[in-house]
């Protein structure tokens, strides 16, 4: 994991946990004082020394890199250096919807053409023994779930005994903070109630359980359950936000545990200061008031972070897995909640492994 708080996924969630936020003026992106005609640069939160200077895709690539290279720290030496173990491992690439209003490269090569430029080129940085496939999961926050319901399928029928699962995003270069200031997105003197951009770049090794068991791998959270959904853009359509649909997958990604009892775990969720974002949280906790216990904690990575885009759901399950193996979760399940405003939304039920403290 790379964050504007940690080059790795310890240091980055042990900020979170803390509390820790390091928000930096961009200078390259003004906007107006607060009844005033004076400019000020925007606030947001770049990893600082990691990024500068590079466009959307440079930028994408920087952060996936990073994390990559925080991910192979884990695994074994001679993990990293066997061909068998690579020519068994999956890739799967979490990006943004690649609108092309917010992202040039969409317009022209295209997307699939970005795509598959981004994945040469970061197999080409890592110089690993590893040419996988690519598979890419263009559902921007909810991507997450939606990749891990792909990692599933692709273990079941493709041969695979592994996927990374990695998601990268900036809302850092001049494009996205105009589309997002377009719509009134950002946080500024004007907007108290916006977001305020971020970066990001993590990943995760998914296997199956009794793989893991029997080799003896680090196994640092488990997934019980995962679900998906799809309505109507929640942001651009201006609909009401009722939470319906939100509470009702919610309920799905709990289904197991709501036959012992309501849910009492830590819900780490990608609330980012939006108003449409908080709206629909509120409905869908007043309609779980059955599902979820009174001793449910959120845990909000954007107040550390700013918004991550498409990393934010990678990011709250590296939240969560820290969370186990450090001990301070509030119990040994954990929600993991996404929504995107183009309507993905997705909720993962994780628990601690035995081994975790």
């Amino acid at each position: 994991m790379v964050s504007s708080l940690g080059w790795n996924a310890a240091s980055s969630c042990a900020a979170i946990r803390a509390g820790v936020s390091r928000p930096r003026p961009l200078t390259y992106f003004q906007v107006l004082e607060d009844g005033e005609l004076q400019t000020t640069p925007l606030m947001g939160h770049p990893v600082h020394g990691f990024t500068e200077g590079f466009g959307p895709p440079g930028r994408w690539l920087r952060l996936a890199q990073g994390c990559m290279l925080d991910l192979l720290e884990g695994l074994k030496t001679q993990q990293r250096e066997d061909p068998s173990f690579w020519r068994s491992t999956g890739l799967i690439c979490i990006t943004p919807v690649l609108a092309p209003e917010r992202f040039i490269e969409a317009q022209q090569p295209g997307p699939e053409a970005l795509k598959s430029t981004l994945h040469d080129r970061l197999l080409h940085l890592l110089d690993l023994p590893w040419t996988p496939r690519a598979h890419f999961v263009s559902t921007g926050h909810a991507g997450v779930h939606d990749a891990l319901a792909l990692a599933t399928r692709l273990l079941d029928t493709q041969g695979l005994a592994r996927c990374v699962v990695l998601a990268a995003d900036s809302y850092l270069d001049q494009l996205s903070l105009e589309w997002l200031a377009s719509a009134g997105r950002l946080k500024t003197p004007d907007v108290p109630c916006g977001l305020m951009p971020g970066e990001a770049g993590a990943c995760l090794m998914v296997e199956p359980l009794s793989a893991a068991r029997r080799q003896g791998s680090p196994i640092h959270a488990v997934i019980e359950s995962s679900v998906t959904s799809q309505e109507p853009d929640r942001f651009f359509t201006e609909e009401v936000h009722t939470g319906a649909r939100l509470s009702d997958m919610i309920r799905g990604a709990l289904a197991n545990v709501a036959a012992s009892g309501s849910f009492e775990g830590d819900i780490v969720i990608d609330l980012n200061g939006e108003d449409w974002r908080a709206q629909d949280w509120g409905c869908s906790r007043v309609r779980l008031s059955e599902t979820l216990g009174a001793r449910c904690r959120l845990v909000i990575p954007g107040s550390s972070l700013g918004d991550v885009g498409a990393a934010s759901g990678v990011v709250a399950m590296c939240v969560a897995a820290r969370s186990f193996a450090r001990g301070y979760a509030a119990t040994r399940r954990t929600l993991v909640v996404s929504s995107s405003e183009y309507g993905h939304a997705g909720a993962s039920l994780l628990s601690a492994s035995e081994r975790a403290r």
